[in-house]
This record gives structure tokens, sequence and C-alpha cells, in this order.
């Protein structure tokens, strides 16, 4: 189950192919991915441009994407339980 999501997320976000010669539907799904904006952010700081804002939307979308997972599992957790 967690290949199945996990996968699409990472070939969306650009990490493993770069996705500017990509379809036009990949680079439209890439932009609802938040792992876009993380890899993004990653390039962002390796480059040395600590200023840019990239950085910025990467850690939001980290802190969300983190927020999600802690709620599902939290959730997960409670029924298995109860």
């Amino acid at each position: 189950m967690q290949q199945t999501l996990i996968f699409p997320l990472l070939i969306l976000s650009g990490m493993m192919l770069p996705l500017e010669s990509g379809p036009a539907w990949m680079r439209a799904a890439a932009t609802v991915n938040p792992l876009t904006y993380v890899v993004d952010a990653e390039r962002a700081a390796f480059s040395g441009a600590l200023a840019d804002p990239a950085i910025l939307s990467g850690f939001v979308a980290a802190a969300a994407t983190c927020v999600v997972g802690l709620l599902v599992g939290i959730r997960s957790v409670q029924r298995s339980a109860g």
C-alpha cells in the first residue's frame, strides 16, 4: 500500500525525472504535489540561495505533509486500539 502512494509522489515531485520535459498533465499534477515544493526548496538550499522563496514554500509543504501524516497515523492507531 505504501509504495502505491510513494512512487507516484516521487515521480511527480521532479526528484527522479525533470518535470520541464514531461507532458503537460504531469506538470499540472506536480503543482498539487507537496513534495514538488520540498524538492524545489532542497535544490535552492543546496545551490546556496537561502533567500529563495522556494525554501519557505518547501518548509510549509513539509510541515503540512507532517501534520497530515501524524493525523492519519494517530487516527489509524486509535481505530485499531478501540
